[in-house]
């Protein structure tokens, strides 16, 4: 039943001073988990690098190193510029020009600026006349944490807590992963300004083009920080309960006035500047913040993998919800008065429901003299015998099968058939299906039960790739599958 090991590919976006040092980053996504993506020292653009994903298998990730240097301007005739070669052609660069990230080959950039914390490459010639700049540059407004160095890289960078940790915010990573169908995961950095994600240097996003609030550029006390902390708590948790539901439908018409509330609020932490001793896990808090707020959105738009899975219980279980749990604990470890994430219940237990093999789901008719035995491969299943024919079949039988079971469904009525298969983890009965790892399938072929005076059908269908098997299958998208 199981095809040619597929792949997905994403794409990576770092620095070029990263991309020679070599460095490691750690995205996730909702669908596939986290995945570890190395860029091994030296990298140039275009690279292609292999990570693994636990339910994705091998992803294609393309290194794409930026610059800091924008492009060449070409000769344009004004006062003073410097006429090109006999070669030139109007409106391209000059003859030999190198753009940036590209081997310079002698290009005369005289008293070009060098950009602050850039690195010099070997044998990088230094141009006459160059300045050099002493430190980094302040940004007007923006907060500075203890212990944080200056510059642009924003709020402390999360730093990964456990398996299902999420991702690792660089200063200026901005990664984009394709996963097969199911979209476009954002993950925004710290050194995001898209006017989606906001300025993620200080200042922070507002809603409908407002002016964004100040950033405080004194420490609040602990009693002004203490209420800071409980109206985020409090806004939050006013429209993140309306998630708590089972329905998915209403998940996700609340989905969008939860995820702009967070967002906001997130703003409104990266805004404030906390007490001495706080300062890490404040900021900290307030990416985790951010983070969780587009994984709300995402939660409600993706494409589900499991229909009978809650996606209340998918955020809870998620990574950033975990990274705000700790960041409380450490809030509350620098003085046990600053509490937060009153909002956010604990992680539900993942459980491993499961029914009796050989019990039916489904039966809608009986009384045939056919035969259909089932067996089951690794995974637990679920198979629906369909009529082949007429406008949105029902099933007339599902039964579920245990993972290395075998069962005999009998009494089938002639007719011809196809079969269909569910299978998954952990059996949600009011649902009647899988909550998580599923895959659905069915059998390319049909499968005709007739009955003579002599004679009964009896058909043995096998869930497990087998030498010189004779059915194959194609998966199935969970909506159109046949209830």
């Amino acid at each position: 039943m199981t095809g040619d090991p597929g792949f997905s590919s994403a794409v990576v976006e770092v620095p070029q001073a990263e991309a020679a040092a070599g460095t490691t980053r750690q995205v996730w996504s909702p669908t596939h988990g986290p995945l570890n993506v190395v860029v091994p020292p030296g990298t140039v653009d275009g690279t292609v690098v292999w990570a693994q994903s636990q339910t994705a298998g091998n992803v294609a990730v393309t290194i794409r190193v930026s610059s800091p240097f924008p492009p060449p301007q070409p000769y344009s005739g004004a006062p003073g510029s410097v006429p090109p070669g006999p070669d030139y052609v109007p409106g391209q660069p000059y003859p030999g020009q190198a753009y940036p990230g590209q081997p310079f080959a002698g290009q005369p950039f005289a008293a070009q600026p060098q950009y602050p914390g850039q690195p010099q490459y070997p044998g990088q010639p230094q141009y006459p006349g160059q300045p050099q700049y002493p430190g980094q540059p302040q940004y007007p407004g923006q907060p500075q944490y203890p212990g944080q160095p200056q510059g642009l890289a924003g709020p402390p960078q999360a730093a990964a807590r456990s398996s299902r940790r999420t991702a690792v915010i660089g200063g200026s990573l901005v990664v984009l992963l394709a996963l097969g169908c199911c979209g476009i995961v954002r993950v925004f950095s710290g050194g995001d300004d898209s006017p989606e994600a906001g300025n993620r240097n200080g200042i922070a996003a507002t809603d409908g083009g407002s002016a964004a609030p100040k950033v405080a550029t004194d420490p609040l006390t602990p009693e002004q920080y203490i209420k800071v902390l409980a109206a985020s708590d409090t806004a939050i948790g006013t429209s993140f309960k309306k998630l708590n539901t089972t329905d998915g439908a209403a998940f996700a018409k609340a989905a969008p006035a939860a995820a702009t509330t967070i967002r906001a609020e997130a703003d409104k932490l990266r805004a404030t500047l906390p007490p001495a001793g706080a300062a890490a896990a404040h900021g900290q808090l307030a990416l985790e913040l951010e983070s969780l707020g587009d994984m709300v959105n995402e939660t409600a738009s993706a494409k589900q993998e499991c229909p009978a899975a809650s996606p209340w219980a998918t955020v809870l279980q998620s990574g950033w919800a975990d990274g705000i749990r700790e960041d409380a604990k450490k809030l509350a470890a620098a003085d046990p008065k600053y509490k937060f994430g009153a909002f956010l219940p604990a992680a539900p237990k993942e459980t491993k429901n499961r029914l009796k093999n050989g019990t039916f789901v489904k039966r809608t008719s009986s009384g045939g003299s056919g035969h259909l035995k089932i067996k089951n491969g690794a995974d637990d299943t679920t198979v629906s015998l369909v009529p082949a024919k007429g406008k949105n079949p029902k099933a007339v039988l599902t039964v579920y099968v245990r993972g290395g079971g075998t069962f005999t469904a009998k009494g089938v009525r002639d007719g011809t058939y196809r079969v269909y298969t569910a299978s998954g983890v952990d059996w949600n009965k009011a649902k009647k299906g899988f909550t998580r790892d599923c895959s659905f399938s069915k059998f390319d072929d049909t499968f005709k039960f007739s009955t003579t005076s002599v004679s009964a059908s009896i058909w043995t269908i096998t869930l497990t790739p087998v030498i010189g098997g004779n059915a194959s299958t194609s998966d199935v998208d969970p909506k159109s599958f046949p209830g």
